[in-house]
């Protein structure tokens, strides 16, 4: 699916300069380029688009060949963070609001999830949720805001975004704002609160993999509160679907050792 896109992306740009007025040689180097794509060349393709970008193009193809560069680093040579600027040039030279914010997302994902920039992934979030109408995803952007304060320590301004989320029943991440509410107390210590906010989440989540994991956090505030036999419980309980068993051998039998010590 990735190549597809590829390919129909540098169709689409040979199409959009073939009324460019451009020399014969760019021309070839183009086509070049996109048959290294075809090849899954992406190296030398990223290659010939520098030096392409070098001749100073005109504007139009400068702007299709830095969406093409973010688009490569992005998708195929998993270097996100070498996108970053490929997209920022498409939304500081491309008025037209689709090429913006299908830019805006990946800058924000990337400094999200790759670059660990949470300021930029607010500000690019932030953009996001300024476009009039309201798009699709401004639910998601609004979590990842949240999300971004978390990460960042910053958790009164994330406490406030998801007891937002939580006034809002039909909001689609209303679900995991329990969870993050939860992953709050939990770094404040706040030990039973923490665990209130889980077992609200485990009432309403499905997806096993995340049970699993919430399962082990209750697990975790109860240890550290010191409710042994509750913690050992469901540690316990988690060894039939605990990715890592081991882990859990360990902290069952280091919660028995202490519980042993504490009846003495």
């Amino acid at each position: 699916m990735k190549l597809l896109f590829s390919k129909l992306a540098i169709i689409l740009l040979i199409l959009g300069l073939s009324s460019c007025d451009f020399t014969s040689g760019l021309n070839q180097d183009i086509l070049n380029a996109q048959k290294y794509v075809d090849n899954q060349d992406f190296s030398k393709a990223v290659e010939l688009y520098e030096r392409i970008l070098k001749k100073n193009p005109s504007k139009i193809i400068k702007t299709k060949i830095n969406y093409q560069l973010a688009e490569i680093y992005y998708l195929y040579l998993d270097e996100q963070v070498k996108a970053l600027k490929y997209y920022q040039f498409i939304v500081d030279n491309v008025d037209d609001p689709l090429w913006q914010v299908k830019s805006l997302e990946k800058m924000a994902d990337i400094n999200f999830s790759f670059a660990k920039n949470f300021n930029e992934s607010i500000h690019a979030y932030q953009i996001l949720m300024q476009f009039k109408p309201k798009l699709k995803n401004y639910d998601y952007y609004y979590l990842r805001v949240g999300e971004s304060f978390f990460e960042m320590g910053q958790y009164n301004k994330a406490r406030e975004i998801f007891n937002q989320i939580l006034n809002q029943p039909t909001n689609p991440h209303y679900i995991e704002a329990f969870n993050q509410m939860g992953l709050i107390e939990f770094y404040n210590k706040n030990w039973d609160k923490a665990v209130e906010y889980w077992f609200e989440y485990l009432k309403r989540e499905r997806r096993k993999d995340q049970i699993v994991k919430v399962k082990f956090l209750i697990a975790n505030a109860y240890e550290s509160n010191e409710k042994l036999k509750e913690a050992y419980n469901i540690y316990y309980s988690l060894l039939p679907t605990y990715p890592n068993p081991e882990v859990l051998k360990a902290r069952l039998k280091s919660l028995y050792a202490r519980r042993v010590a504490r009846k003495r």
